[in-house]
């Protein structure tokens, strides 16, 4: 349905807006004319809300808004802005919320035009709001607008219909819910069975019977402990936050430690020689040509590296280096990297059951290994516990066709000892000398793929015209290439790219490519490829960010089990080049994003000796960094990297960090929701005359029994309980509830509304009328003279509806428990949240 209909360009007009300058109308914004200063809309003034209103020629699919700019960035350029959309222009949904750069490139954004659910979403009238200028307080301006989407005449009545009906569909579930909640029997059990809705599913009826029609609680956990057992709390938990847990398992070196506290995080780049090209992992080589210079304080990071215990018991500082996990044993291995003044060439593993460092190999190149390298890639063969890297970054001094070979070298585990695979992996049909790619491994086939990166140019030409590597296939058992997707291509596929992520999916036999940059552009899409067919295609390819923004060296995990990608950025792309640290997980299942962890700024320093543990670490921001998981313990591991230091700029971190991701398990939930069960229990057993001693029973036993008495915050939950028996169980006075109109109620209220006609005070509005310098009475609003309704004959005697009703009293927490554990199961199972009373103005 999406291929059938082409997306276009859609017309539109103004309908209307809060203000507006002199000359600067709204029906400027139609225009593209960005050299002109006067063809723009601006606002009279800033005060909310300001507004503009456009309607499409006919309801449209608006998939995209594109906003023009001046020539050069102004302080009224909006800084933060939303969109609205719908139908008609008394009733839109909210579309976007985004701001523009400060700058003269013209933007576009992705607008939501689906529903939850995945229906069109069709609009006919769109309104911006500005929220913020980019200077003070100032008058707001938008100079250009361009949308488009589609508007095919089959598409729109498809559409139009299926949200008509949608929306019907809602309303009526709004209205059985109502109905229930007032005890209209038949109107209800009428509406369901005429329109054929609803309301919710069968477990979540019987405990609507069970806890609010009969106040059955021992019933209502039974029936939630077999949904439980049924698996209908899955939905719940796939949803369910994670709580990042990081813990320090190899802290820096004390001379680390030490710069890193006295530096400040701004990052400074090495300036980079007319067409040069770099590797975010690293800088030039200090003795490069067109390096800037060096300082002696700078050479010391080498001794950080290479000094006698660095070597002995750790790893040393470096960026730009290769970490992988053998998920079998829980070892970590780690090659290579950029110390801020040289490459380096030792292989180190790590156990992280023992928590211990091994030095492998001091110097491979000297055993018959790879040559000291960064911006390299390497993956792990678990089936026989091998070690494949490929790639390198060169400097300009280094680019010697000597040098610009791509070897492939594999490292035995077993017998501790490297190979050289492949010489030239150009000439066996393989990748050119590459780096800032990304090279994965499936090894039930034993196959490794390597797709993207930067093509180390051979002549000038090729320095001009970046060169990028495709998607390449290595097949172990034969030692053979073969290219599957190449640099330049017309094919609905992913191009090759530099700072992007590439991930194998065992279960799906998937390779998953996220973002990464191509020329001067930003890619900001997800691609799939099926290993076995070679079939692809794209889960986004928006023109606006998604999460997380885009930035380099992000690095990217994925768990096969639940089908999450994690991202873990590293340094911005914008121009002040911010080093923070932000992990997203991206459900594959769902498509959507969550930010888990954010750091800006780095964290608390760790405490003295014998000194108080701070309540929470984490790691200092960082790029150049490098991030595992071991999908059998579900465990992150993170090392080294640049901390982006302006004092230190070639100062690299050596420290190992575990982050374990938490949610909240299905017994926890389950334990939650008896607790609130029982609680609920107790409080309608404190209020009953006479059951004194039946409630302090169940509260030291039944209740006590699932209360969580580690917990502080239980505990004083539970002591304040108590309070309820010596209160009568009354913790203040109770207010009259929500309950059902009858024929005596009705002729009661309209007796009510006689007696207490509204009128305007004549009081106030005269002392305004003679006051000069009170402000205009306001318009009295039309209102209708209430007349006495006629008695009838069986309104005499007592109205037994008007007395109190302890029932409806008793009723009400037991709806709102209902509502608290309708927050378990599917939406589509348990009545919608909204309440038609709400929509009643008064």
């Amino acid at each position: 349905m999406e291929d059938k209909y082409e997306t276009v360009q859609l017309s539109y007009s103004i309908h209307k807006c809060s203000s507006h300058s002199s000359g600067y109308v709204p029906e400027n914004i139609i225009v593209n004319q960005p050299s002109d200063p006067l063809s723009r809309w601006f606002t009279d003034c800033c005060v909310s809300p300001q507004f503009i209103v456009i309607k499409l020629d006919s309801p449209s699919i608006v998939e995209t808004i594109k906003f023009g700019k001046y020539i050069k960035a102004l302080v009224s350029d909006l800084k933060k802005f939303q969109v609205y959309g719908g139908t008609e222009d008394s009733n839109m949904s909210l579309l976007l919320t985004a701001g523009l750069k400060k700058d003269s490139t013209p933007e576009t954004f992705r607008l939501r035009h689906r529903t939850q659910e995945g229906f069109y979403f069709p609009v006919e009238y769109l309104k911006i709001v500005p929220l913020q200028s980019w200077g003070p307080p100032y008058n707001y301006t938008i100079w250009y607008i361009e949308l488009h989407g589609k508007n095919q005449a089959e598409l729109l009545n498809e559409a139009l219909e299926t949200i008509y009906l949608r929306k019907e569909e809602e309303a009526v579930r709004l209205l059985l819910k109502h109905l229930r909640r007032r005890r209209y029997k038949d109107a209800f059990e009428a509406l369901s069975r005429e329109s054929g809705v609803q309301l919710e599913g069968p477990t979540q009826t019987k405990l609507w019977n069970a806890l609010v029609e009969n106040g059955d609680y021992q019933a209502a956990e039974k029936i939630f402990e077999q949904a439980v057992n049924d698996g209908e709390l899955e939905w719940y938990m796939s949803w369910q936050p994670y709580r990042p847990e990081w813990r320090e398992m190899s802290a820096c070196s004390a001379q680390v430690e030490e710069r890193l506290r006295s530096g400040d995080a701004h990052v400074a780049g090495p300036p980079a020689a007319p067409h040069d090209l770099l590797c975010a992992d690293r800088e030039p080589r200090p003795d490069a040509a067109g390096a800037a210079p060096v300082s002696n304080e700078l050479f010391e990071t080498c001794d950080l590296a290479c000094g006698l215990t660095a070597c002995c018991n750790k790893p040393g500082p470096r960026g730009g280096h290769q970490l992988v996990v053998d998920s079998t044993t829980g070892t970590l291995y780690l090659f290579g990297g950029w110390n801020g003044t040289e490459d380096l060439d030792d292989l180190w593993s790590y156990s992280t059951k023992g928590e211990r460092w091994t030095l492998l190999c001091r110097h491979s190149s000297l055993v018959g290994g790879p040559t000291p390298r960064s911006c390299h890639k390497m993956v792990f063969d678990p089936v026989h516990r091998r070690l494949y890297t490929l790639g390198r970054y060169l400097d300009n001094a280094q680019r010697v066709p000597s040098n610009m070979n791509s070897d492939l070298y594999m490292y035995d585990v077993w017998t501790g000892e490297w190979y050289l695979v492949c010489s030239d992996t150009a000439s066996a049909g393989g990748p050119r000398l590459v780096f800032d790619h990304q090279m994965c491994i499936d090894a039930d086939t034993q196959t490794i793929y390597v797709f993207g990166g930067r093509v180390l140019p051979a002549n000038t030409e090729e320095v001009v015209s970046p060169q990028y590597s495709g998607l390449y296939a290595y097949y172990i058992s034969t030692g053979t290439w073969q290219l599957l997707l190449a640099d330049k291509h017309d094919e609905d596929a992913p191009q090759p790219r530099v700072s992007h992520s590439m991930l194998f999916h065992p279960v799906q036999r998937r390779l998953y490519i996220f973002a990464g940059q191509r020329n001067k552009e930003h890619l900001l899409d997800l691609w799939w490829y099926e290993v076995g067919s070679g079939a692809c295609g794209a889960l986004c390819r928006c023109g606006a960010a998604p999460p997380p923004a885009a930035g380099f060296t992000q690095r990217a995990t994925l768990d096969p089990d639940t089908d999450q990608m994690f991202v873990l950025s590293g340094m911005s792309k914008e121009k002040e080049k911010r080093v923070y640290n932000t992990l997203w997980v991206l459900s594959l299942r769902t498509r959507t994003w969550s930010c888990l962890y954010r750091a800006h700024a780095p964290p608390a320093p760790a405490p003295a000796p014998g000194g108080p543990a701070p309540t929470s670490r984490a790691p200092t921001p960082r790029f150049a960094h490098q991030l595992v998981y071991d999908p059998n313990t579900k465990i992150h591991y993170l090392f080294g990297g640049n901390p982006g230091i302006q004092s230190s700029p070639r100062l690299r971190l050596d420290d190992l960090w575990s982050l374990r991701l938490v949610q909240p398990s299905l017994e926890q939930v389950w334990g939650e929701a008896r607790a609130i069960l029982r609680e609920a229990c107790y409080r309608e057993m404190a209020t009953q005359p006479g059951a004194t001693v039946q409630a302090l029973s169940y509260l030291r036993n039944e209740l006590s029994s699932v209360m969580d008495h580690t917990d502080p915050a239980q505990v004083s939950r539970f002591q304040k309980l108590a309070t309820l028996l010596f209160s009568g169980g009354d913790e203040g006075a109770a207010l009259p509830s929500p309950r059902a109109l009858s024929p005596r109620r009705t002729r009661a209220l309209l007796r009510a509304r006689t007696h207490h006609a509204s009128h305007a005070h004549i009081a106030d509005a005269l002392a305004q009328v003679l006051g000069a310098e009170e402000p205009q009475p306001e318009l009295t609003l039309p209102f209708e003279e209430a007349g006495e309704p006629q008695p009838e004959t069986w309104e005499v005697g007592v109205d037994e509806d008007m007395t109190p009703d302890t029932q409806w009293h008793a009723r009400q927490p037991r709806l709102a428990l209902y509502d608290t554990l309708a927050q378990y199961f599917r939406p589509s199972t348990v009545p919608p949240r909204g309440d038609v009373t709400d929509l009643v103005a008064l």
